[in-house]
């Protein structure tokens, strides 16, 4: 990946960053949009540490 095509991501990613931190709600509905949360506010499972046995 060349220097120009990084700038351009970062520079998507900081714009995503900004968008999605404007409001709580607003980051909150992005995580369950990113699958890390449930819609019930819960953690997805595949990002809950096992549970010891």
């Amino acid at each position: 990946m060349n220097k120009e095509k990084k700038l351009e991501i970062q520079k998507a990613l900081q714009a995503y960053t900004k968008k999605t931190t404007k409001s709580s709600s607003k980051a909150k509905k992005a995580l369950v949009d990113e699958g890390i949360y449930l819609k019930d506010g819960k953690l997805a499972p595949e990002y809950k540490e096992p549970v010891a046995a």
